[in-house]
């Protein structure tokens, strides 16, 4: 099993080149391709690599200008945390929500569990109201 900070490493990398840069390969690279995505927005969790995947595109099409910085990370077992602040604006329906063409600012939390093989097998993220 991959170490603390390896982890720590992957999960970082997903959320920088995913959010800031629009990366989508980078699911394919470090996520299982039976990963389970929970979110409470969602009516219901997401499987596999490719739903995942068509979220997160429906999302950065939803929302531009996007910063996401990684404020903390911790591992411990097979977990990372994430704490984070995201800002974008919104330019595009999402949701089922129409597009407000304002600024969101919201500190999300992430949590990945990895797999024996060192991908992330399972995702959960929250935003802190």
């Amino acid at each position: 099993m991959a170490s603390s900070e390896a982890k720590k490493q992957v999960a970082f990398r997903i959320l920088d080149r995913v959010f800031n840069e629009g990366a989508l390969k980078v699911i394919d690279e470090t996520c299982s391709k039976d990963i389970v995505v929970h979110n409470s927005k969602l009516p219901d969790d997401l499987r596999g690599v490719d739903a995942f995947k068509g979220f997160l595109k429906d999302f950065l099409r939803a929302f531009r200008d996007i910063h996401l910085h990684v404020d903390e990370l911790h591992a411990e077992g097979d977990m990372v945390d994430c704490h984070a602040t995201f800002t974008a604006t919104n330019r595009a329906p999402f949701l089922g929500s129409p597009a407000t063409q304002k600024e969101v600012n919201t500190e999300p939390v992430f949590f990945f569990k990895f797999g024996s093989e060192g991908k992330v097998v399972e995702h959960w993220q929250e935003e802190i109201p």
